[in-house]
């Protein structure tokens, strides 16, 4: 299975000091760990990876893993910390100029707006989702301008 060989892939990076692959690893297994809908296993791994890379100084994937986070404390309906999450991995994504990465976590910090009923700040952050979308050719441009053209028409309908 995927868990097998993430966990020697683990075990190697250990074994051999390879502490960025070792935090990146933790990353994956905890990506599995949240789709079988563990999310106390997936926040423990992520946990575990984010401190790897704030020792290591990788800040692109504290970023991607910030925003990881952020996605189980969203699934679990705590918004609040879900956004505490994002904003930290929104500064990192536009401090280290990773657009792709400052797309996606707009798109999520404008999603958990939308979930709060919050319709006008969710509309800037999908906007500037899409904005850079366009400008990256991210592969996720169709799906995000569909979504946005259904708020805006839930805004309409307000």
């Amino acid at each position: 299975t995927a868990l097998k060989y993430l966990e020697q892939s683990l075990e190697i990076s250990q074994d051999i000091g390879d502490r960025a692959g070792e935090g990146t690893t933790l990353n994956n297994i905890a990506t599995t760990a949240y789709a079988k809908g563990d999310y106390d296993k997936a926040l423990k791994y992520l946990k575990q990876s984010l401190d790897i890379h704030l020792e290591v100084g990788s800040r692109a994937m504290e970023g991607t893993t910030l925003n990881n986070i952020s996605q189980i404390y969203d699934t679990r309906g705590d918004y609040d910390t879900a956004l505490k999450y994002l904003e930290q991995s929104l500064e990192i994504s536009q401090e280290i100029g990773d657009r792709a990465g400052e797309a996606v976590t707009s798109w999520n910090i404008g999603r958990i707006y939308q979930e709060q009923g919050d319709l006008i700040k969710a509309e800037q952050y999908i906007s500037r989702a899409v904005e850079l979308a366009k400008v990256i050719g991210h592969p996720l441009l169709e799906e995000w301008r569909e979504g946005l053209a259904e708020l805006r028409a839930e805004i309409k309908g307000r």
